[in-house]
């Protein structure tokens, strides 16, 4: 069995044991009682986010916890002393039921009270022999221990019960933890398992709305059990083990009782902490919380059940009860299924659809779960210009001071920015569809500090509006007037992907209505009515979406591609000089059937990943690299290729030209993209709101980062108003160009 002793002795060490980041340093000390109230809703909000995500059983109350949030935090900010703040966050952790999360004086000592009178380490009642452990206790306890264990076999065949004194009151806390998994073998015939310590562990942020995803999960986990192997010799019949609220009590021990084999006496109510692993979080003034990273799978619990001893030093009535039962067991039948411990379920977050201007409480709630989600899973924190730590107060601050709905949404919103990523959106509360609308079907673009149209997407909707216009005016509004105001809710990764997508929502409005445009183009200025139109369930062009350019160039718009073209599409441009992929788009799903075209080098990786793993005692990142699959035995393509990118491209987009880079040698030409990459996932916030968030870090192949900076162009190309104007499309001409360049024999060469 492994022995677990190495793990109470940690927990003597007085908040040592704690997770990276997870403790928090006291604060410095604050002056006005505005600073202590602010001071202390932080402390709250973090001991908070700790507990619903480390916790093994608070993934499946969210709604009782976020309750017991809302109920403390008027009594926390309301509290006149440090003794009554922390009874307010103790009323907090009560709704767990988990007597080993709890909040107790910094530096409380191992125990209190005089110490109790022992008896001898080793004493017979009659047949009964009785092992008073607390001896052991001291610099010489492990002399002792291995001068008694000399006996124990000869000991065990004689007796007819044992009785062990593991009481602790008055003396160590948790001392003789180490000792119990080197005792049984002694008393024990045959195998004994051992269930292990369950804990939660959350590979991601498992999509808190409910919906499936095929990355993130939730699950509460354990070690396969460990075993006891009884010496060999004759056993007593039954074990009494004597314990009370601060006794270790080693998961054997529930093992030895739920097989029958071991009676439980108990005095005073039992603390989870004689069995679990509790990480420390300051509270400040004087205080901290200890929270359950895990729990055994078999319940605490005893078979006989005494008040806590007036005096130590009194009738041993403990000791006698112990006694009574070693010599006459009480009948019950034997079986581990009544002893297991219910496995929690998860359940999704509540939405709180009807609170679209929540309560002050709940709008602090809001606050509570969206910076906790950040701190534990969203994928780039290293990458913010600011600490996330540093944000929270302001946040805070931000929605308590929301007088309305709109300014409650717009709060988050900004927040929301903080992250620096592209993929970050809210949705599902009306405001948020009033203040950012539906886009217009355009794509705009900043060209020399002037609002370009690069891209009509549905001309039916803006007709006489042509790419190469500058827009002026949206409604009659200057259009970085509109941008100004829109601008401090906008997320972005890199600044020419902000830009842009600030340019674009400033055409914004109610779905189905008509934004009149002031612009200036080839055909001067004038007035264009764009209706705002959800575009990106248009159906597909029955056109193909490849060709062959003049001089054998072949040309692929990924943005049409889907994976069962594949095939037909390098049949049709196998024998081309060279292919030009426009990635100036979000592609269909075609990267991992394109992969295999390219792999002559064999599966070279393309991708490096970083998952959050939060939970338990082993938070941290799970590691994963993508290659190339080389399953598929397909014919190579050993032409040139160009990939046009500019800040359309973004996230499987820029996927796609990671798997290019590494399994073509592709060339970029054209601006940095979005700089926004890895699996999107979900958080739920009150007013039905959705939070969207990357989950997963994602790298070049070679580890090189992505995120914030975007793939970075080898060729740097923007297109010009006048090139716009004209019909041309720059890009495409200089990527032909370049793959034209290219000598006869050096492309010969790439088919060999």
């Amino acid at each position: 069995m492994k022995s677990q002793w190495l793990r109470w002795a940690a927990m003597l060490c007085m908040g040592t044991l704690c997770l990276t980041g997870s403790a928090l340093a006291q604060a410095p000390a604050v002056t006005s009682p505005e600073a202590l109230r602010a001071e202390r809703r932080v402390r709250l909000v973090k001991l908070w986010g700790e507990v619903r995500f480390f916790h093994p059983q608070a993934f499946s109350r969210p709604a009782e916890w976020d309750a017991a949030f809302m109920a403390a935090l008027p009594r926390v900010e309301a509290a006149r002393d440090a003794e009554a703040y922390a009874a307010a966050v103790q009323g907090m952790l009560a709704v767990l039921g988990d007597t080993a999360t709890r909040v107790e004086r910094t530096g409380t000592p191992a125990s209190t009270g005089p110490a109790p009178t022992l008896r001898a380490l080793k004493s017979w009642e009659k047949d009964v022999l009785v092992l008073d452990l607390r001896n052991l206790l001291g610099p010489q306890g492990h002399a002792s221990w291995e001068e008694l264990s000399k006996t124990l076999d000869a000991d065990a065949a004689k007796a007819r019960a044992v009785v062990l004194d593991l009481r602790m009151r008055g003396l160590q806390r948790y001392g003789l933890s180490w000792l119990v998994p080197q005792l049984l073998p002694h008393f024990i015939e045959g195998e004994l398992r051992v269930p292990g310590l369950r804990e939660v562990l959350h590979s991601g942020l498992k999509p808190q709305d409910g919906q499936p995803s095929y990355l993130y999960s939730t699950e509460l986990t354990h070690p396969s059990d460990d075993l006891v192997t009884g010496t060999p010799g004759k056993k007593p019949a039954l074990l009494v083990l004597l314990v009370d609220g601060e006794s270790a009590i080693d998961a054997s021990i529930l093992a030895l009782r739920a097989s029958g084999k071991g009676l439980v006496v108990a005095e005073g109510p039992l603390d989870e902490g004689s069995t679990n692993m509790q990480d420390p979080t300051e509270l400040g003034e004087g205080y901290r919380a200890l929270v359950s990273l895990n729990e055994t799978v078999l319940a605490l619990e005893a078979d006989v059940k005494r008040p806590a001893r007036a005096r130590l030093d009194g009738p041993d009535e403990g000791m006698r009860q112990a006694l009574s039962l070693a010599t006459r067991p009480p009948r019950r039948g034997a079986g581990t299924l009544a002893a297991l411990r219910p496995t929690a379920v998860w359940r999704p977050e509540p939405r709180y659809e009807d609170a679209l201007y929540p309560s002050r409480e709940m709008r602090l709630l809001a606050g509570a779960k969206l910076w906790t989600v950040v701190r534990f899973f969203f994928a780039y924190p290293h990458l913010m210009d600011r600490p996330w730590e540093d944000r929270l107060p302001e946040l805070l601050e931000k929605l308590d001071a929301a007088k309305d709905a709109r300014a409650y949404v717009l709060a988050l919103a900004e927040a929301g920015t903080w992250l620096q990523d592209g993929h970050v959106t809210l949705r599902g509360h009306p405001e948020l569809q009033r203040f950012f609308g539906t886009t217009a079907p355009v794509w705009v673009t900043d060209i020399d500090g002037k609002a370009v149209v690069l891209q009509v997407i549905l001309p039916e909707a803006a007709p006489g509006l042509a790419a190469g216009d500058i827009i002026e005016t949206v409604d009659g509004e200057p259009i970085e007037a509109r941008a100004r105001r829109i601008a401090p809710y906008m997320a972005g990764a890199t600044p020419g992907y902000l830009r842009d997508v600030t340019l674009r929502r400033t055409l914004s409005g109610e779905e189905g209505s008509t934004v009149t445009l002031g612009v200036r183009g080839a055909r001067g200025p004038r007035e264009v009515k764009v209706t705002r139109t959800p575009w990106w369930n248009r159906p597909p062009s029955p056109e193909a979406p490849y060709r062959v350019l003049e001089g054998n160039i072949g040309f692929v718009d990924l943005g049409r591609l889907e994976a069962e073209q594949v095939p037909k599409m390098f049949e049709a441009l196998k024998d081309t000089r060279g292919i030009v992929f426009d990635l100036r788009n979000y592609p269909r799903g075609s990267m991992w059937a394109l992969g295999p075209y390219f792999d002559v080098k064999g599966g070279r990786p393309y991708a490096q990943y970083e998952r959050p793993l939060v939970g338990g005692q082993h938070t941290g990142h799970l590691m994963l690299t993508d290659s190339v699959s080389t399953a598929r035995a397909v014919p190579k393509y050993r032409g040139r290729t160009v990939t046009l990118i500019d800040s359309r491209t973004i996230s499987q987009a820029e996927h796609t030209g990671l798997m290019l880079e590494a399994a073509a040698d592709t060339v970029f030409l054209g601006s940095p993209t979005a700089g926004s990459n890895g699996d999107v996932t979900q958080a739920v916030l009150p007013g039905g709101i959705t939070f969207f968030l990357t989950g997963t870090d994602v790298r070049h192949g070679d580890g090189r980062q992505l995120q914030r900076k975007g793939l970075e162009p080898h060729v740097k190309l923007r297109p010009t108003v006048a090139g716009l104007q004209a019909g041309r499309d720059e890009l495409l001409e200089r990527a032909v160009q370049i793959l034209r360049e290219e000598p006869a024999n050096k492309a010969a060469s790439r088919k060999e």
